[in-house]
């Protein structure tokens, strides 16, 4: 399935902080624009994470927003925990919610997000950002999903940069 790029995914028109990281050093180097992403990083659980703005596939290079505090509209996987390299359990999204960068291989193509901080073989995902609302409309449309197996559209505000 080819990934779809989202002309919707934005919901903050800032902070934006970007830079250019070439294809081989993010998690999946066949990056679609507004897709979150991560960089490779030798110790699992701390990669930089953001949103790609563009790339450029003359060069293999991608252009990243790593601005703490950025709010992008993804689907997030609910899934918990994971057992025997197969998802496990599965629970409700909610408002300040954690949600990771899960690069299991059970994940949906094109959903990079979960409410897992491990992947499915146990290693640490990592923390991508928080559930978070801009509007008192789509704050009400929470919690979303449920304790079986879904995949639901979120407002997640990027960790980035910071700490």
């Amino acid at each position: 399935m080819t990934e779809e790029i989202l002309a919707n995914y934005e919901h903050s028109s800032g902070p934006v902080f970007t830079i250019a990281v070439p294809y081989a050093r993010l998690t999946d180097a066949t990056p679609t624009v507004s897709n979150p992403c991560e960089l490779l990083s030798v110790l699992a659980g701390t990669q930089l994470c953001g949103t790609l703005i563009s790339t450029d596939a003359a060069d293999s290079i991608a252009i990243v927003n790593v601005a703490t505090g950025f709010i992008g509209n993804w689907e997030v996987r609910n899934v918990l925990t994971y057992a025997a390299n197969i998802e496990d359990t599965w629970g409700a999204i909610n408002v300040g919610d954690p949600i990771y960068y899960d690069n299991s291989a059970t994940m949906p193509a094109g959903v990079y997000l979960s409410t897992s901080p491990l992947d499915n073989l146990g290693v640490a995902n990592t923390l991508f950002g928080h559930i978070a609302c801009i509007t008192s409309e789509a704050a009400a449309l929470y919690p979303k999903g449920g304790v079986i197996a879904s995949t639901q559209d979120c407002q997640v505000m990027q960790r980035g940069a910071g700490v």
